[in-house]
């Protein structure tokens, strides 16, 4: 009896720490609603390759939900100072909130002052090297900004290649 219920006792503790450490990381389309709306003004700041000098320059953004699919967004990427640098992308979740825009979600946190901070990260090739990307959003009501960081294959360190960052 002794040893069976020891059993017991190792298998629910078992599955307790498989639970706890198998928990996944997702986001909603509310943890998105915020992003919609008024234009965002800003700012792009990114690492010129060919000086090795961070270059700023003006960026304004515009996001709304798609009509059609609640999990699109249309993200319009203006540059008042470069206007031919122009862009729009549609960023899509997955109906499992486990990617988004490509991209693998593994965090997904509320901070102290009410924003939220998405974290997610990509493979993919940074000047011609493979590499790992990691996107950190940081979405508040009047503020937004998205980091991308970079690891490089055969390296152990983290720069960043480029941030927004706006406000309304």
């Amino acid at each position: 009896m002794k040893t069976c219920l020891s059993l017991i006792i190792a298998l629910v503790f078992a599955v307790t720490i498989s639970a706890q450490t198998a928990s996944v990381t997702k986001i909603t389309s509310d943890d998105l609603k915020a992003l919609e709306g008024k234009q965002w003004v800003g700012g792009l700041t990114y690492l010129d390759y060919g000086t090795g000098k961070k270059t700023t320059i003006k960026s304004n953004l515009t996001i709304s939900r798609s009509a059609t699919d609640e999990l699109n967004w249309l993200f319009d990427y203006q540059y008042p100072e470069e206007p031919k640098a122009n862009s729009k992308s549609q960023l899509s979740l997955s109906t499992d909130g486990l990617i988004f825009n490509g991209e693998t979600v593994i965090e997904n946190t509320k901070l102290a002052d009410g924003a939220r901070r998405i974290v997610t990260t990509k493979p993919g090739n940074d000047n011609n090297r493979k590499a790992l990307y990691r996107f950190t959003y940081d979405i508040g009501k009047d503020k937004f900004t998205i980091r991308k960081d970079v690891l490089i294959d055969g390296t152990t360190e983290w720069f960043e290649r480029n941030t927004y960052s706006w406000t309304r």
